[in-house]
């Protein structure tokens, strides 16, 4: 497993200690040469040395552990520094009973203190068992907490008794002359066992970044392993092993105590910088929002004075900024309801409302005002004001209040002026289709008549004449059928409601069919077309298009007219009627219809134009449009789509 990358290069400063004093017990188990003995005077001195130093950590890792838990209350905390006081003790017991140092109750003897020596690695082994596998910010009560520092405390006075007045416990551990017994052994690789589990517990919590430091922890759990080792190997109280792991123990020692040192001392000072740069940049942050704001601020004592404003309130009142500072609210607004304002803010704490303001130059304003009060570090009753001219906005307000106002008649007006060009334009509907249709009439009687009564009289050329007469006003007479048709759809609600267009052009292709039953044209007509919309306009569409593509192909012996659909863009539906006739030299692929219309090339082009004007009329009232696409002698293709109905 590889830790996080937080923890790497710590872990390497702990790889290079424990491989330091690994490689050190390594030399005296390969070199026989490098053995020592001390004299007994020197090392029980240095032996004192050791388990002073001991003594001391682990009664700084209780002082400083007991401190914490009160501030924070966590299990793990508790149980460390509480473990530490039993060891401290243990330690004490065992720096007393030490061979060479003075009788304690009962002479000193080796055997006798490696008792409290094992009771005390056990208590510290079963400790960093305990933090590695349990959650370090799990919290328990003062309670628990005694409840642990009691049973260490029992324990460790327990061991201390029983040690000083048994006195089998002399040679359970060592016998003189022989060295250490199999259960002293035995018990030191069970706690070598112990460290073991603690060290891989902790290992296996640096895959994530963790709230409490790991590597010291570690750390210590390898050493004391690595001591224990010496332990199993010295011969006499005096050789070398037995100085290497004392040396050891008390660097493991040390790494607890720069784990508690670091969590409980440096951890609040560290926070207490980071809140430190923390608060500087919150200060930073408001000071820019205050420079920075469009809108006024203004900050007042509880007389109404003002002790700080904002550049945007300088310049909203046209005041210096240090001249605001010396006048209060009674110098910029004299408004009625300001006492219901302040009175609204004492009651509840903050206030929103709005009071006309007096600038430095005596002119006034309308302001939106929201202000909060506060008590600050030392006790004073503030208030905090922000204010937003809102003057333009309320004139705008009442400007669509005005207009609002006049809404009604507008829109009378309006429709009246609708209903008048309606009027007129049925006005218009019935001169073309009496005044402008009986001179028609008149023109192709008279010149029928004169037809007739001449017979066989005039000449060809003559005759020529009159039938151009007569042909064209039968075509100014469907021309004004067209316009009459386009007024109609203009005017004529819209109906929408589910159509079958198959239908409805075969119906248009069947008609055109009976009228001219001698042309030979090939119609296809996709089945299953529908759509939604009004049922007399779209059949008036299809019959345009239809008469469109029918004239288009007149002159085409296989002459062939479609009506078919496909796929448009966003799902839309798209219609087309197509041609195989003379097409159109004008129109550009993908061009949409004009309302003076595209076609050309034949004597009812004006008339063609009219009708695809109504298409496009028709169409466009749908939500829809039209275009086409040509290609000289290729055709002629017209798409329609209707995207959405409209009223």
């Amino acid at each position: 497993m590889i830790p996080h990358v937080s923890y790497r290069r710590p872990l390497m400063l702990v790889a290079g200690i424990w491989l330091a004093n690994a490689a050190l017990l390594l030399a005296f188990v390969l070199v026989p040469a490098l053995h020592f003995e001390l004299p007994a005077a020197v090392h029980t001195n240095l032996h004192t040395l050791f388990e002073t130093v001991s003594i001391i950590v682990s009664a700084l890792v209780f002082a400083a552990g007991w401190f914490t838990f009160s501030r924070e209350g966590r299990s793990n905390v508790a149980l460390l520094c509480s473990i530490f006081l039993g060891v401290a003790i243990l330690d004490f017991v065992h720096l007393l009973s030490y061979e060479g140092m003075p009788a304690f109750w009962i002479p000193a003897k080796d055997g006798k203190s490696i008792s409290f020596f094992l009771a005390a690695r056990l208590l510290v082994a079963g400790a960093l068992v305990a933090i590695a596998f349990q959650p370090w910010n799990r919290s328990i009560g003062t309670q628990e907490r005694g409840w642990v520092l009691g049973l260490s405390l029992v324990f460790a006075l327990a061991v201390s008794a029983y040690g000083l007045v048994e006195p089998d416990l002399r040679t359970l551990f060592f016998v003189p002359g022989s060295g250490l017994t199999a259960t002293k052994i035995a018990v030191e690789y069970f706690v070598i066992a112990l460290n073991l589990a603690a060290a891989a517990g902790f290992y296996l919590r640096m895959r994530q970044p963790q709230p409490y430091p790991l590597v010291p922890l570690f750390a210590a759990a390898c050493l004391m392993a690595l001591s224990e080792l010496c332990f199993t190997l010295y011969a006499t109280f005096h050789d070398q092993y037995s100085i290497v792991g004392h040396v050891i123990k008390v660097e493991a020692y040390l790494f607890v105590f720069r784990a508690i040192f670091i969590e409980f001392l440096e951890g609040p000072y560290r926070q207490l910088e980071t809140a430190r740069a923390d608060l500087v940049e919150s200060e930073e942050k408001y000071r820019l929002l205050f420079e920075n704001a469009p809108d006024a601020y203004l900050m007042a004592n509880a007389d109404g004075s003002f002790h700080a404003a904002n550049p945007a309130a300088s310049t909203m009142f046209g005041i210096a900024r240090q001249d605001l500072w010396r006048i209060g609210r009674n110098d910029v607004t004299s408004d009625p309801r300001l006492a219901d304002f302040l009175e609204e803010r004492a009651r509840t704490g903050f206030v929103r409302g709005e009071l006309i303001l007096r600038r430095g130059d005596g002119s006034t304003f309308l302001g939106e005002l929201s202000s909060t009060t506060y008590t600050d570090s030392r006790g004073r009753q503030l208030s905090s004001t922000f204010i937003h001219d809102i003057t333009a906005k309320r004139q705008a307000e009442e400007e669509i209040l005005k207009l609002n106002a006049t809404l009604e008649q507008r829109v009378r007006d309006r429709t009246a002026e609708l209903q008048a060009a309606n009027e007129d334009l049925d006005h218009f509907s019935h001169l073309m289709a009496h005044d402008l249709r009986s001179p028609l009439v008149a023109i192709e009687g008279f010149a029928g008549l004169l037809k007739s009564s001449t017979a066989g009289l005039v000449n060809d050329k003559q005759e020529r004449y009159l039938g151009r007469i007569r042909s064209n006003a039968g075509r100014m007479a469907e021309m004004i059928d067209a316009l009459l048709e386009l007024a109609n759809v203009a005017r004529a609600p819209l109906k929408i409601q589910p159509l079958d267009l198959s239908a409805i052009a075969t119906e248009v292709l069947a008609a055109r069919e009976r009228r001219e039953p001698g042309r030979a044209v090939k119609t296809v007509v996709q089945p299953g077309i529908t759509l939604a919309g009004d049922a007399w306009q779209l059949t008036l569409v299809m019959s345009h298009l239809m008469d469109s593509a029918w004239t288009h192909t007149a002159r085409n012996p296989a002459a062939e007219i479609a009506v078919e659909t496909e796929p448009g863009a966003n799902g839309a539906m798209v219609y087309v009627v197509r041609d195989n006739g003379a097409g159109s030299q004008t129109v550009q692929t993908g061009k949409v219809l004009d309302r003076l219309g595209i076609w050309q090339g034949s004597g009812d082009a004006a008339h063609e134009g009219i009708m695809m004007a109504a298409v496009r009329r028709i169409l466009g009232r749908h939500g829809g449009r039209v275009w086409a696409e040509s290609l000289p002698g290729g055709g002629l293709a017209v798409r329609f789509c209707l995207d959405r109905p409209a009223a």
